[in-house]
């Protein structure tokens, strides 16, 4: 089957950020309301909670992904009878998944009051919120969830995205009206394991609809099995890796921080996650698109493709941290006032940490789709220890700095280096230095660039709607216009202006 992959690349775009939209708008105004009604204490406790559970997940050790990838041929040579088999598999192991999740779950409890420095709120009762945290983090192992594997291997994000939509907006309205209403917290989460089993249940039925032919039978073979295992073993890196660097940081917080620290915290990392969620739907929609490629067309086709996804996704990452970095202390005091600012060098910290590690995605994209996980799973170990190393020790001596550092040392010196090295020695072969060229010099051209875009955005004192509605179009128009007059004579530029046209004729 050969996918169309221009297609479904704009229609997973499309979907995705409509999809994202409501997924950053709609927890946005509930977050808002959290605060108000409840404290920044009580969005402390979600966010540990939720990052607590994501280390739980790591019993899922990227299972999952290997998955998808082993669709990737069948689908491409409309092998039914290996799919079934795979899907079969999937169920299996899924439903082992939940098992230990909950038994590790419950393992845990007891110890949930000493992840906490200091004092929370006291009419919560932690073990109770903890639990339901856990029973929404299982369930979805139990409730067909791997049906979904279908749809993501036949690049059909789009629909996972539709369904998605119509019921988080349900969910976080039924949220947003009991915070507001009767401010009851257990209420609030309550319902979060209610609709996790509907959105599962949703894309099932979707899949079933779509895939009729596809049913769980058979059993893989033993080659197949130990191809799957391998690929396992090597996604557990990324997995643990993947933890620690997204949500061990909370609970490092919380530990020797406290609750309200850990509060301000998430407000600004809520932000970054929000704009790094737009960027990681072009990267999921062109996942399978990129395997698919893998599997037909020549390396030289694909070595180009890589170059212009780089190019492009620099300069998308660039700009959205050039807004970040003008931005981002005038909507935190419109939105929650200047008692949740966080120092501006903290700020700084943070936006190094999200562009260091966007700008070099698209080779864990190839990665990915190469299925290179055995190759590279060292890196990822050696990343999760010496981070988490750094983080305990530096967060004692200088605070929330500290933890932010880490993350950036590892991206910058042994994420960045020691994984695309993984894949031009797997895969492309050559080019690996032009590559670095390339991504230092997009560094210091977005830098030279966000620092002049500053300094005109200073030059306007006005506050509040005014001042950050300036700022807004300074940062639309200025840092762009830059990289049109330094980029325009790239063949990376003039190839992507033929993409958008062709991505605007299609969607018109």
């Amino acid at each position: 089957m050969n996918i169309d992959r221009k297609k479904n690349a704009i229609r997973n775009i499309v979907w995705g950020i409509l999809n994202k939209v409501i997924l950053v708008l709609f927890p946005f105004i509930t977050r808002t309301i959290l605060i108000q009604k409840l404290g920044t204490e009580y969005l402390g406790v979600s966010s540990l909670f939720s990052s607590v559970l994501q280390v739980l997940n790591l019993a899922e050790l990227g299972f999952g992904n290997a998955l998808v990838f082993s669709m990737y041929k069948p689908i491409a040579e409309n092998d039914g009878q290996m799919i079934c088999a795979l899907l079969n598999t999937y169920r299996k192991v899924y439903h082992a998944i939940g098992v230990m999740i909950l038994m590790l779950g419950l393992l845990i409890l007891p110890f949930v009051k000493y992840i906490i420095k200091g004092d929370y709120p006291a009419e919560l009762n932690i073990y109770i919120i903890y639990l339901i945290y856990l029973l929404n983090s299982a369930i979805s192992y139990f409730a067909f969830v791997y049906r979904s594997s279908l749809l993501l291997a036949h690049n059909r994000n789009d629909i996972i995205s539709k369904i998605s939509s119509s019921i988080m907006i349900f969910q976080y309205l039924v949220q947003a009206a009991i915070l507001y209403f009767v401010s009851d917290y257990y209420l609030y989460i309550a319902v979060l394991p209610i609709f996790t089993m509907a959105l599962n249940i949703a894309q099932a039925l979707c899949a079933v609809k779509m895939y009729p032919e596809y049913v769980c039978r058979g059993n893989i073979s033993r080659e197949m099995r130990a191809d799957i295992k391998k690929r396992v073993y090597g996604l557990a890196s990324y997995k643990i890796y993947g933890v620690v660097f997204s949500s061990v940081d909370s609970i490092v917080i919380s530990m020797f921080l406290g609750l309200a620290p850990l509060g301000i915290y998430n407000n600004y990392y809520y932000i970054i996650t929000s704009v790094e969620g737009f960027l990681v739907i072009l990267i999921n929609s062109l996942t399978a698109g990129i395997g698919n490629s893998l599997v037909l067309e020549t390396k030289g086709k694909n070595y180009h493709d890589y170059n212009q996804l780089v190019f492009l996704n620099t300069w998308i990452v660039g700009w959205c941290a050039i807004c970040m970095s003008v931005l981002f202390q005038p909507f935190i005091e419109i939105w929650i006032g200047k008692d949740y600012w966080m120092p501006y060098n903290t700020v700084c910290l943070l936006i190094i940490m999200f562009y260091a590690s966007r700008a070099t995605t698209i080779s864990y994209l190839y990665k990915e789709a190469l299925g290179l996980w055995w190759e590279d799973r060292i890196r990822p170990l050696i990343s999760t220890i010496v981070n988490l190393t750094i983080n305990i020790l530096l967060v004692q001596k200088i605070g929330l700095n500290g933890v932010i550092i880490s993350t950036v040392v590892c991206t910058v010196f042994i994420n960045v280096p020691w994984g695309t090295h993984i894949l031009f020695k797997n895969y492309f072969k050559e080019g690996e230095k032009t590559y670095y060229i390339n991504i230092i010099k997009y560094a210091m051209i977005t830098i030279l660039i966000g620092i002049f875009t500053y300094y005109i955005s200073s030059i306007f004192k006005n506050s509040g709607f005014e001042g950050i509605t300036i700022r807004a179009l300074i940062c639309l128009i200025i840092p762009n216009l830059c990289f049109v007059l330094v980029y325009h004579r790239k063949n990376e530029f003039k190839e992507t202006c033929v993409l958008i046209k062709s991505i605007m004729k299609r969607c018109l």
